[in-house]
């Protein structure tokens, strides 16, 4: 079916003129055209009559096709209009185009030209409406976007709020306001499933009645949210269905959305309106949005719970912990006061079996009785080191240290023990310091295990080099002996706390400092490298390094 072609008012006193254009060429084509003779009516009635275009003689008696023009401009009426004047009076036609006319036709009318001109104008109008309503829809669009990025906007404020200092009922009514403004409604309410009572509780609201207002952290049941509750789906209420439920207030329409955790109802979130009209499906998507920000409000305040009594419990563990170290410790401090109380008093009996001058011994027995001697001696220096770690001061801070000094003073305490064994110590240090981040304490337990294993397997009258260096970024220590070392496929294997080798490949790392595998858990920490360059009879070298701190001296 064709659609109905425009609407035209031919404005025209001679009826000879009026009959070629409306009654012999328009109206055959399927244009709807009224006939006026003069232009006082269109004035008057153009209201009413609202036509597509308007055709109009300039020469009109009366009122002119002119004053047509400066009546419809004075009114602010915007209909195309082509003025009709005879020919050789184009200049006529250019003042008309002047007031606001859009084309002309000349005197006498010939029909091809009168159909071009109608439908070239027509079609200019017809572009023009399909702008206009293409820039009308552009617009309701423009608001549409709008107002979503609105929407997302608030919900998205809500996200930012989870890793925020609010608490928890913030939170609550946040999620009630936001509920409000996206979806347009009166009012809001927040129902959260309280374990202990058993019964959703009312935790926020937003424009609620005042008898709701009242009802606020109480138990909260009606018709309705048992309805939810008993189902879990949403639900959408508006007219006279609405009055079958227990409602607070004059609600006209309610949408409800449960809450959910794990599939279980654990809240519901609604809206209401004091009119009649339903929530939309896009309304209802977003409210569905911020259900899910309030299941994850509620799943985190469950974890919450969760992690800060597996909190209580670690800081009471680590309480317990620090205590049993403690206990280890101090029975490690006075055992080794004991054992030196004991060694001094085996050596004045030594003393005093040696300056005996009336007692003779035999050339055996005095050897004996001197390595006994320098075998206690070096057990009293043993007890010594070891009271002395106990009671040195430890730090937990991750601080700058100087490499150097950390050497220097592990040497220092240790020196009683290389002057019993005979061993010259060789230390190599750079002239500026090396600055290292690292634990102090930690990597002082490392560098005495390491010069203790070294004393300990080191034959009388040789030589332990400790070389600290910087190289490539790094600081480097070596822990250099001249004793037997050991086979270097095995070297790495010492590492390994699960390793399964025995016998004096792993007796040859000991001493009283800590296990090798100990000390590389403690430089790897620190993102350091141990490792052991060794072979038998070639003595026993071990490099550990560390990220070095730049100074302006490097």
């Amino acid at each position: 079916m064709e659609t109905q072609k425009e609407h035209i008012l031919l404005v025209e006193s001679d009826p000879q003129v009026s009959e070629v254009i409306a009654q012999q060429t328009l109206r055959p084509l399927g244009y709807q055209v009224d006939v006026f003779e003069s232009a006082s009516f269109v004035i008057k009635d153009i209201g009413k009559i609202s036509p597509d275009i308007i055709i109009t003689d300039l020469q009109l008696p009366g009122i002119s096709g002119k004053d047509l023009l400066v009546a419809l401009y004075s009114q602010g009426i915007d209909i195309p209009v082509i003025v009709i004047t005879p020919k050789g009076h184009e200049t006529d036609a250019l003042q008309a185009f002047r007031l606001g006319a859009t084309n002309f036709l000349t005197y006498p009318i010939r029909e091809a030209e009168l159909v071009n001109v109608v439908e070239g104008t027509l079609s200019q109008l017809r572009k023009r409406k399909e702008l206009d309503n293409y820039s009308q829809r552009l617009d309701q669009t423009n608001q549409e976007i709008k107002q979503r990025i609105h929407d997302y906007t608030e919900i998205f404020s809500i996200g930012k709020l989870f890793s925020s200092s609010e608490n928890q009922q913030s939170l609550y009514e946040k999620l009630t306001n936001v509920a409000t403004v996206i979806t347009q409604a009166d009012a809001a309410w927040l129902l959260v499933f309280d374990l202990n009572s058993g019964k959703y509780i009312l935790r926020a609201r937003s424009n609620a009645d005042d008898d709701m207002q009242s009802m606020l952290h109480l138990p909260y049941e009606n018709s309705l949210s048992s309805l939810i509750a008993a189902y879990g789906q949403a639900v959408s209420i508006h007219g006279d269905a609405v009055k079958r439920f227990n409602l607070y207030g004059n609600v006209q329409s309610i949408l409800v959305v449960p809450i959910k955790h794990e599939q279980e109802v654990v809240g519901m979130i609604a809206v209401e309106n004091k009119t009649p009209q339903p929530f939309n499906n896009y309304q209802k998507a977003m409210l569905e949005v911020i259900a899910e920000y309030a299941a994850m409000l509620l799943e985190n305040s469950m974890r919450f719970q969760k992690l800060e009594q597996q909190l209580c419990y670690l800081q009471q563990s680590s309480i317990y912990t620090r205590i049993d170290s403690d206990i280890k410790n101090d029975l490690l401090f006075q055992a080794g006061m004991d054992l030196r109380g004991l060694l001094n008093s085996l050596m004045k009996n030594l003393d005093h079996l040696s300056n005996q001058s009336d007692r003779r011994l035999s050339l055996e027995q005095t050897k004996a009785l001197n390595a006994i001697k320098v075998e206690a001696d070096i057990l009293i220096a043993i007890t010594d080191s070891m009271v002395s770690i106990q009671q040195a001061e430890k730090t937990s801070n991750l601080d700058k240290a100087d490499l150097n000094e950390i050497v220097r003073n592990v040497i220092n305490r240790s020196q009683s023990i290389t002057q019993v064994s005979r061993i010259i110590i060789k230390l190599e240090l750079p002239l500026q310091p090396t600055i290292v981040t690292v634990f102090a304490s930690q990597i002082t337990k490392v560098i005495e295990g390491l010069i203790s294993n070294a004393q300990k397997y080191s034959p009388p009258k040789t030589q332990i080099t400790i070389r600290v260096e910087k190289k490539d970024g790094c600081a480097m220590l070596k822990v250099k002996d001249q004793g037997e070392g050991i086979n270097e496929n095995l070297a790495e294997r010492l590492f390994d706390k699960k390793s399964n080798l025995s016998g004096n490949e792993v007796r040859r790392f000991g001493g009283i400092g800590i296990s090798l595998p100990m000390m590389k858990e403690i430089i790897s920490a620190h993102r350091g490298k141990i490792w052991i360059e060794s072979g038998l009879g070639k003595g026993f070298t071990i490099i550990f390094s560390l990220p070095q701190e730049k100074t302006g001296l490097d």
